[in-house]
């Protein structure tokens, strides 16, 4: 009996919450050191992930890049909205659940680009499971070239 009212006067006092983050406070908490916290990126540092025209220009494809960055990384030469990343490195985002990562990428996409869409759990983990490499990754960002 004063177990269960020790743990009731607990639970009163340090009550349990559950937070459900939106992909928005994922993005801010995960990347927005690198990518800046409203996407618009860090001149000289990482790319904006708010542009558009890239991702409409990847078409059918976009789902794939974007999963692809996000679990295998990205290296090289980037030009982005008349910029030019030299040796970006982005690392691996593995270590982020999926769910984490298809709220991330949908928030980028559907919310930052008013595009619909991104890519789904399925396609996370098959990049998670047989990671896509940077070469394929940068073929697909420059259309095929």
């Amino acid at each position: 009996m004063n177990k269960t009212i020790s743990l009731l006067l607990i639970g009163l006092i340090f009550p349990v919450t559950t937070y459900a983050q939106t992909g928005q406070e994922k993005f801010v908490e995960t990347c927005s050191g690198c990518h800046g916290v409203d996407a618009e990126g860090i001149p000289g540092l990482a790319p904006p992930l708010h542009n558009t025209k890239l991702w409409t220009q990847l078409g059918d494809q976009r789902d794939r890049y974007i999963a692809g960055v996000v679990t295998s990384g990205l290296s090289g030469k980037l030009v982005s909205r008349g910029e030019t990343y030299q040796s970006v490195a982005m690392p691996s985002q593995v270590y982020l659940s999926t769910p984490d990562l298809v709220d991330i990428t949908h928030y980028l996409m559907n919310d930052v680009n008013q595009l619909s869409g991104g890519p789904n759990a399925e396609l996370i983990d098959e990049f998670k499971n047989n990671p896509m490499s940077h070469s394929a990754l940068l073929k697909i960002r420059s259309g095929g070239k």
